[in-house]
């Protein structure tokens, strides 16, 4: 390797020094006309999580269809109002009336609020298996997707 600097073989260890804008690789003799560049930190590769189950399935929540009659029950059961559900879920009373009602859905936030308070299930799970993907059993090459014209040759007479 040669200064690229002076042009004379390298003997010592290569600096790395920036010069009017650009950075070269020059002797350790040339190294005092530049600033010495410090080496790059080795960015450590980061863990990737692992997924703790590798399903096939699709998991989701899924509202329950009578979210409005179990709500009023417990909350009936509780001995509370509207009035004081509400206040404990930090909700307007108009919310909660609407949600017995069964005008208004809970959001899941909302229906987590719900739960803990009047202890009840308003989401549940649902899985759906889905059918892992199949294997193909031949490579597709580029003479598979490729159109292939032939030439039309002139005859000249």
């Amino acid at each position: 390797m040669s200064c690229e600097l002076c042009g004379k073989p390298i003997v010592d260890k290569p600096v790395r020094i920036w010069i009017e804008g650009s950075q070269l690789v020059v002797c350790s003799q040339c190294s005092r006309y530049g600033s010495v560049v410090k080496p790059r930190t080795v960015a450590r590769p980061q863990r990737i999580a692992k997924r703790k189950e590798l399903s096939m399935g699709f998991e989701s929540t899924v509202l329950v269809s009578n979210y409005n009659v179990l709500i009023r029950q417990a909350r009936e059961n509780m001995g509370l109002t509207q009035a004081d559900l509400a206040k404990l879920i930090g909700e307007k009373e108009s919310v909660v009336r609407r949600l017995e009602s069964g005008r208004m859905a809970p959001t899941l936030e909302l229906a987590k609020k719900l739960e803990k308070v009047l202890k009840v299930k308003l989401y549940e799970e649902v899985r759906q298996e889905q059918e892992p993907p199949k294997l193909q059993e031949f490579q597709l090459t580029l003479g598979d997707v490729a159109v292939v014209r032939e030439r039309t040759s002139k005859k000249t007479s």
